[in-house]
């Protein structure tokens, strides 16, 4: 038996939301993961309104909707069993195309930290005790729940929301690498949420944020809140939950492999550091860090930080040192892969369950790939060891193409004891 893949569309409040899969005519997601700052991630749906009952105010099934106050989630189910989810998000645009004969509509989304990384804190926030980076940035993006005393994400039908970082179940853990590095909070007045995790809180540690799912909790009780979930990436890099491999071949996969319809290897470039100066807000001391060796080869690319939340010198001067250390070396290895259902099929239905892995958005990100490939001219495959940094996936009745964004392993993990991948001496870093 093949692989199948089949789409769950979904649109409205959390509890009960309305499927709209039979309308969509086309989809597009955009995951890409920011490195030291949260990146939005995206959906645009086009749905066959030929009906007329999406159109406002014309009497229609869906008429009177308020779109702008819906939630999207859209899952997929590989081979019947296996479930993904794969992206959920807020609305936040709604376009209607008729020319009397023929009607679509257009849903753009965005996730949610996206939306609630928008406002601002109405008063000075700062926590005069040290906490690891993983639960300070938590904690950050967790306060508009609590300490704010205002709303800062839709309720999509519940009495209240709130952020959620880590449950029981180990898909939901948001800690998926943890981080060394200790932190204190500041937050001033006025200070938008986007700006204190990209100025402050992720600024001068190797990280990365993302949101996953919205569900719905039960909290003291009887109290049913919407719950918003992320993952954090600390300074480790290396997962520590669900931590997987996906190893992709170019040409016939073998038992357990994916297989590759397009590659684009090439220099990574973009990411370079071998100059760092990190300024603590809290000792006001500069840390500099500096590989004359590198500036030599590739001319100057500096990383600069003039507020973090990083609260000794010791841990602002070991992020220098480690930002010029993991990323001043351009490497020339794979960047994207590109797969789609029309290769996919052809794998064996054991792979039912990686394939889903793959496309759930909680264990399909900051993940790590093996690309192998043979270069023209050459006798033997050459192995790429990637961290999977994002990703676009299109999907059409009848085809669905995924496209892979990629960094080097190398860089963007640690050392993994009793790891094939990632515990190689001299080459794997220890941290």
């Amino acid at each position: 038996m093949a692989i199948d893949i089949a789409w769950s569309i979904k649109i409205g409040y959390v509890d009960s939301p309305t499927d709209f899969t039979g309308r969509v005519m086309g989809m597009s997601i955009s995951q890409p993961l920011g490195f030291m700052q949260p990146a939005p991630q995206k959906c645009t749906l086009t749905l066959n309104n030929y009906d007329g009952a999406l159109t406002p105010g014309a009497g229609g099934t869906y008429s009177s909707v308020d779109w702008m106050t819906q939630a999207i989630f859209i899952s997929a189910t590989v081979n019947s069993t296996e479930t993904a989810q794969v992206f959920h998000g807020i609305v936040n645009d709604f376009d209607i195309r008729d020319d009397g004969v023929r009607s679509t509509v257009t849903i753009s989304c965005v996730d949610w930290l996206t939306i609630g990384a928008r406002a601002t804190y109405v008063s000075t926030v700062s926590v005069d005790s040290n906490a690891p980076f993983v639960a300070r940035l938590a904690a950050s993006v967790s306060a508009f729940a609590t300490t704010q005393g205002y709303l800062a994400l839709p309720l999509l039908g519940n009495s209240e929301s709130r952020t959620q970082y880590g449950t029981t179940t180990p898909a939901d853990t948001g800690e998926v690498a943890a981080g060394s590095v200790t932190m204190i909070t500041k937050r001033n007045v006025n200070d938008a949420l986007a700006d204190v995790l990209t100025v402050r809180e992720m600024a001068g540690v190797p990280s990365v944020i993302w949101p996953t799912i919205i569900e719905e909790a039960t909290i003291a009780g009887p109290i049913v809140v919407t719950e918003y979930n992320h993952q954090t990436v600390g300074d480790t890099l290396s997962r520590n939950v669900d931590a997987l491999t996906f190893p992709f071949v170019e040409k016939t996969p073998g038992a357990g492999e994916f297989p590759i319809e397009s590659l684009d290897r090439g220099w990574h470039v973009e990411r370079i550091v071998n100059v760092a100066r990190i300024t603590s807000a809290w000792t006001t001391n500069t840390a500099v860090a500096k590989d004359s060796t590198k500036i030599g080869g590739t001319g100057v690319n500096q990383f600069l930080v003039t507020e973090s939340s990083i609260n000794n010198d010791t841990d602002t001067q070991r992020m220098a040192d480690n930002l010029v250390n993991r990323f001043g070396t351009p490497r020339f290895e794979a960047r994207n892969i590109e797969l789609s259902t029309a290769t996919l099929a052809d794998l064996d239905s054991t792979l039912k369950e990686e394939v889903a892995q793959l496309l759930d958005v909680r264990t399909g990100l900051w993940n790590v790939a093996t690309v192998e490939y043979t270069p023209t001219g050459a006798s033997t495959p050459v192995t790429d060891v990637s961290v999977i940094f994002g990703r676009r996936i299109d999907a059409r009745p009848g085809r669905t193409t995924i496209a892979l964004e990629l960094l080097p392993a190398a860089d963007y993990q640690s050392f993994v004891l009793d790891s094939d991948v990632l515990g190689v001496l001299d080459q794997n870093r220890l941290g």
